[in-house]
């Protein structure tokens, strides 16, 4: 398992290079064609090199209040999301997608709305009629957490290990852009989490 998640660290670090030279290959992986795999000991590096997490305080949508604490010893993928956001929207039923098939898998998929606090009730209401699963969060813009996680842009993801370290403050979004299909990149890296 620690190998899995020295090599999930790698592949992220290295999101998108595709340095031939460092690239090794395995035939039974079913990696796109965009990812790269490179040896444990490099892995091994990189993986003491996390940064943790800012810790948050935010309201569920049913009053519960959560703290990154709440999320210790499971893996936290992230949506930074709005209502008002379409491309937002657009990932909805990918993250629904991947939530189900995940259901049993050590990850809490958590979404986080950076709408106006006078949004909230549209908030809850776009969660209820989209039949909105994973823990749903309310930031606002009021608080501290989009500064505190530098968010620049919505959406954004971000995934978490299980200690609350950040493992990709730009992790894959649900849904693959250039196929409309759910992003088997990060389908990859969920599956290496299991």
């Amino acid at each position: 398992m620690k190998s899995k998640l020295i090599l999930l660290v790698l592949v992220v670090s290295l999101f998108g290079c595709k340095k031939t030279s460092e690239v090794h290959t395995d035939s039974n992986q079913n990696l796109p064609s965009d990812s790269v795999i490179v040896n444990n000991d490099d892995l091994e590096k990189d993986s003491k090199n996390l940064i943790k997490a800012p810790d948050f305080s935010l309201k569920s949508i049913d009053g519960k209040d959560y703290s990154l604490n709440d999320f210790k010893g499971k893996y936290v993928y992230i949506d930074v999301w709005a209502t008002w956001c379409g491309p937002c929207k657009i990932q909805i039923p990918y993250m629904k997608e991947l939530e189900r098939k995940f259901h049993n898998a050590p990850i809490h998929f958590v979404s986080i709305s950076v709408d106006k606090e006078k949004d909230k009730p549209h908030w809850k209401q776009m969660i209820e009629a989209n039949k909105m699963s994973g823990i749903q969060l309310f930031a606002g813009r009021e608080n501290n957490f989009g500064y505190d996680y530098k968010i620049k842009v919505i959406p954004t993801f971000i995934l978490l290990d299980k200690e609350g370290n950040i493992l990709l403050e730009n992790a894959p979004a649900p849904m693959d852009y250039r196929t409309n299909k759910i992003n088997q990149q990060l389908v990859n890296i969920l599956t290496m989490m299991k």
